[in-house]
């Protein structure tokens, strides 16, 4: 009897490993995330401001359920600004009942003001993603200051040459109370001598030390608050030269959370 039952038992063993070794995982079968859980859509920075830079951290955790767990290899998260780029990646190999767990640390650029968009995708066995999930934590400032433009540099006037463009450049200084980071854009609209506003209307202002190549881009240092721009008159002979008389130049800075300073105007003659 015992004979049997050892034998039997046995059976049993030997029957559970062939099925266990029977199970056939496709390997090409993509893993698809679904996102269960984040613990946030919204943060306040304003408890970060003029805080040292090692008090700028926010942890988020979450929950992501995968469709076909047995492919599952990792799971990789990514964290982007709203200009595109990337502030936080990691990766976790870790699954529960098919279910990835965690959280991830972010150190924000600076006082940021914005949106941060958190990017899952699961990968597989031979290192294919799956489609990816996403989930937006907008960072607001519910003590925003609005930013300041502390002075503008420009001529008083310009004249305008017969078969030659002019360049001039015009410059305009900002501060923020909470950061120069918190600057959005400065710019300024044009206003014609017959009062009519300029089609181009708004003008935005660079500082970015020249980065972005463009022949208006006369910025000489990134972000120091300084922000220019150049223009450029066209000739008399030109098919439509500027008209003559006194433009009026408004100026005006934004931060990220869309407070706008006061105007500051500026008239440039142009003549002849």
């Amino acid at each position: 009897m015992k004979r049997v039952f050892l034998l039997l038992c046995l059976s049993l063993i030997v029957g559970a490993c062939q099925k266990a070794d029977n199970i056939v995982i496709d390997s090409s079968r993509v893993v698809d995330p679904q996102l269960t859980y984040f613990n946030n859509d919204s943060v306040d920075i304003a408890q970060y401001i003029n805080k040292p830079a090692s008090q700028l951290v926010m942890s988020d955790s979450f929950q992501v359920v995968m469709s076909y767990p047995a492919n599952f290899d990792y799971l990789q998260v990514s964290v982007q600004n709203d200009s595109g780029a990337a502030i936080a990646t990691n990766s976790y190999t870790s699954i529960a009942d098919s279910t990835v767990s965690g959280s991830i640390t972010v150190v924000p650029p600076s006082v940021y003001v914005g949106d941060l968009t958190y990017k899952f995708t699961a990968y597989n066995r031979v290192g294919a993603p799956g489609n990816s999930v996403s989930s937006l934590v907008k960072l607001f400032n519910s003590k925003n200051r609005p930013p300041m433009l502390d002075s503008v540099s420009a001529p008083d006037s310009v004249m305008i040459d017969s078969t030659q463009a002019i360049l001039f450049s015009l410059y305009a200084t900002a501060s923020d109370s909470d950061g120069l980071n918190d600057i959005k854009e400065v710019y300024f609209d044009t206003f014609k001598p017959n009062g009519n506003p300029s089609s181009g209307n708004p003008f935005l202002m660079y500082d970015d030390g020249g980065a972005s190549g463009s022949p208006a881009d006369g910025d000489s240092v990134a972000n120091d608050g300084v922000y220019t721009l150049t223009i450029q008159l066209p000739p008399l002979i030109a098919p439509t030269p500027p008209a003559l008389g006194d433009y009026t130049f408004k100026f005006y800075a934004m931060d990220r959370s869309g407070a706008v300073s006061n105007p500051v105007s500026h008239i440039i003659r142009v003549y002849k």
